[in-house]
């Protein structure tokens, strides 16, 4: 008889929670639209009505929500994730992209979201252009 709690020791990938997304402000809202059609959590900064926050408001919002933060922040958000881990502190994976063709993006982000899970995620700082 198998149990339940063996599932996760042979099929580890079923343990693994999916990636969750949350998108700052200035990237599109259309792409979160694309990715929930797609099966993906996606929250928008105009959803979650966190609009003007500061990025590291941004990054502890999308930390204690569990939830990846993609950005278009290429100046500041590589910076800010230097610094939290620096200071011991944590948080849920950054994203960074260029702000370009959005359909680029989408792909781009469909590719990272069927690779790792949300605990692959975590403390770590991608590049999208890598996963186009």
């Amino acid at each position: 008889m198998l149990l339940c709690r063996s599932i996760p020791q042979l099929f580890p990938l079923l343990a693994m929670a999916a990636i969750s997304l949350y998108l700052d402000e200035d990237v599109h809202t259309y792409i979160a639209h694309v990715l929930r059609l797609r099966g993906w959590q996606a929250l928008t900064t105009a959803e979650s009505q966190r609009r003007s926050a500061t990025d590291q408001d941004q990054i502890y919002f999308a930390t204690k929500n569990g939830r990846t933060i993609v950005t278009y922040n290429v100046r500041d958000f590589p910076r800010l994730h230097y610094e939290i881990i620096a200071s011991g502190e944590k948080h849920s994976g950054i994203i960074v992209a260029k702000r370009e063709d959005p359909s680029r993006n989408i792909r781009a982000l469909l590719n990272l979201l069927n690779t790792p899970s949300a605990e692959a995620m975590r403390d770590q700082l991608v590049y999208l252009n890598n996963w186009a």
